[in-house]
Formats: structure tokens, C-alpha cells, sequence
């Protein structure tokens, strides 16, 4: 399930929780808001050391490329 699934499912159940006057419910939905933000900020970070890699991996090969050009004369 997706973070942003994950805080809707977590908000509407809150509000249940809230409206029907059920503490559990309302904790829960609270918990499950706060499992969507970090998988939401797991999956940023995921995206960041993706980029990262695959910007070395270009500079490595754009590297790899000027030695030989330089060794091909």
C-alpha cells in the first residue's frame, strides 16, 4: 500500500474513530497516517540514492570515455 493510501486510510478512520467516539479506531488511524508519511519519506530518500548512483555511474563512464579518447590520441 502506498504512504498516501496508507494516510487516507488512516484519516478516515480517525474520523470514524472520533465520530463514533472509539479511542482504539482513533489511534489506529493516527497510527496508520503516520506509517504513510514514512513510507512517503522512504520512498523520497529511495529516489535521491537512485539519482545519486546513477549520476556517479554517468560520471564514471563520461570519465572511462575522455581516457580512452586521450589514449586513442
Amino acid at each position: 500500500m502506498s504512504g498516501k493510501v496508507q494516510k487516507a486510510k488512516g484519516q478516515l478512520k480517525e474520523a470514524v474513530g472520533k465520530a463514533v467516539g472509539n479511542k482504539r479506531l482513533e489511534r489506529e488511524g493516527k497510527r496508520d497516517q503516520a506509517i504513510g508519511t514514512a513510507k512517503d519519506e522512504i520512498s523520497k530518500v529511495k529516489r535521491r540514492i537512485e539519482r545519486g548512483v546513477d549520476d556517479t555511474l554517468d560520471k564514471i563512464e563520461d570519465a572511462d570515455d575522455r581516457g580512452r579518447d586521450r589514449a586513442n590520441g
